[in-house]
């Protein structure tokens, strides 16, 4: 279920990434006047996907078979 997860999870965030450097890269009117705030959503959305996506992907802890 976790790798079920973590591939629609590497999905939206590659998404939220092209949409990030659109962002970064846009020379259109409108966006240029509100550039500033777009860039702090969008790494706002991005950041925290990309963690979450990694967490997702990295191995499990595996438990101790020994309990103190």
């Amino acid at each position: 279920m976790r790798k079920l997860f973590a591939v629609f999870s590497t999905i939206i965030t590659l998404f939220a990434i092209k949409e990030t450097v659109y962002v970064f890269t846009s020379t259109e009117a409108d966006m240029v006047k509100q550039k500033a705030i777009m860039i702090v959503i969008a790494l706002s959305i991005t950041v925290p996907l990309i963690i979450l996506t990694l967490w997702l992907w990295s191995p499990g802890r595996k438990k101790n078979s020994q309990q103190n």
